[in-house]
């Protein structure tokens, strides 16, 4: 098991946080936790839901107590993508190789239960995928990591094989938010609404069979729509910010309400939102805001480009979403964030960047943000460094030595993190 490899490394101790040993063996402590924090934006979301929230909430680097001053650190699909394979496959972590530490939280892509499918609305496909994306789930709940979904909806392909896209102009006409609406403005069906209703039943079956020993569902957040505010999507800013809005909120209500699922947490996440560019193309993440009962955590995706404008923007964003969380109660995130062009070797035009332009940065202007995450290697692209990849693993090694950042084995992130004689 994972997070035992993890704990031979530090203590035996870790091992010892079985699935079973959770919020269900202590009511009181579970309880005392989510009374004194913010509830999530489900009125009706589980207690182990609202323990994750209220943990969530706790991991801040201005809290007064220093128990709490750490940032929890996730990584896009880190046991199923490397510079190998991409998919759901479960293969050894890069994040486990060159530090010997595994992310806290780890984000899977939906769309991975169907590659081979010809469009984003093959329910057949989903369906036959979902297997191997429960598994995964309960294997990281297991080791007490949290678990987050992002969903790449692609454009209808020609050929199996063909390449995967996502933007307007390579989807059709009416691959717009609009056509996902029960009614649109002038009163009619969208175009894709049964499709799109059926699709989200698919998720509601994942959702509903992700059950712990005890037969209690494990929360999960969900990220979808994201990088909104950019146009790359066709479900970006190329659509109306009212439509957008109640795009996502139909979507939230229809789960809750119809299909009666109360362990998600929402996750709102635009692009780079202090962005010139996407602002100036109506790109303002507050505009297309679904409103505070519909969000659980308020995050934003950036990368840096290499063009020297990362430093400036990744604060930037860091200072407007955390005011913004702050502000409507919400826990703040950094949803993606990575350095782009390192080459095959390890070499790096910021081999300290892990520490000194990731990391720093959260722990000095960053202080309300409960979680970072991270982006992954695939065949085509390289984002955590080999363990001999020289001066950028050493830097990995000293950021992910740091006592700010918290990564699995250490805690069962669905149990409070204050339990009653100080540990957890």
């Amino acid at each position: 098991m994972r997070g035992c490899a993890i704990s031979a490394l530090t203590s035996l101790a870790a091992c010892a946080s079985p699935v079973a040993d959770d919020v269900a063996d202590e009511p009181a402590e579970a309880a005392a936790t989510v009374a004194s924090s913010t509830p999530p934006s489900d009125p009706d979301a589980t207690l182990t839901t609202r323990v994750v929230y209220a943990n969530l909430q706790s991991l801040r680097m201005d809290s007064v107590d220093p128990f709490d001053r750490r940032v929890l650190i996730g990584q896009q699909e880190a046991d199923v993508s490397n510079l190998d394979t991409n998919g759901l496959t479960p293969i050894p972590s890069d994040i486990e190789a060159v530090a010997h530490k595994a992310p806290a939280l780890v984000s899977y892509e939906l769309s991975h239960a169907y590659k081979s499918a010809m469009t984003t609305f093959d329910v057949a496909a989903f369906r036959a995928g979902r297997p191997a994306l429960r598994q995964l789930v309960l294997d990281q709940h297991r080791d007490g990591a949290l678990v987050s979904f992002v969903w790449h909806m692609k454009c209808p392909k020609s050929a199996a094989n063909a390449r995967d896209e996502f933007s307007p102009s390579a989807c059709p006409a009416d691959y717009r938010l609009e056509e996902l609406l029960e009614r649109k403005r002038d009163g009619s069906r969208g175009a894709h609404f049964d499709e799109w209703r059926a699709m989200l039943d698919e998720l509601a079956e994942l959702l509903w069979s992700l059950k712990d020993d005890r037969g209690e569902l494990i929360p999960v957040q969900l990220r979808p729509l994201h990088e909104h505010t950019g146009k790359w999507f066709w479900w970006g800013a190329s659509n109306a910010p009212d439509v957008y809005a109640a795009v996502w909120r139909e979507m939230v209500t229809y789960l809750r309400r119809g299909r009666g699922l109360h362990n998600v947490l929402w996750v709102y996440c635009p692009a780079a939102p202090t962005d010139r560019h996407l602002l100036s193309q109506g790109g303002d993440f507050e505009r297309f805001y679904p409103g505070d009962d519909f969000v659980d955590v308020v995050a934003f995706d950036r990368y840096d480009r290499g063009d020297g404008s990362f430093s400036r923007g990744y604060e930037a964003d860091l200072a407007r979403v955390g005011a913004f969380a702050s502000a409507h109660r919400k826990v703040a995130a950094v949803g993606e964030v990575g350095l782009t062009g390192i080459a095959e070797d390890g070499s790096s035009s910021d081999p300290d960047w892990f520490t000194t332009a990731m990391l720093a940065p959260l722990k000095q202007r960053g202080r309300a943000f409960a979680y970072v995450g991270l982006w992954r290697n695939a065949p085509w692209e390289k984002f955590i460094p080999e363990p001999d990849d020289g001066a950028l693993a050493a830097d990995f090694v000293s950021f992910a030595r740091d006592p700010a950042a918290l990564f699995a084995g250490t805690h069962n992130l669905y149990r409070p993190l204050h339990r009653a004689g100080g540990g957890v």
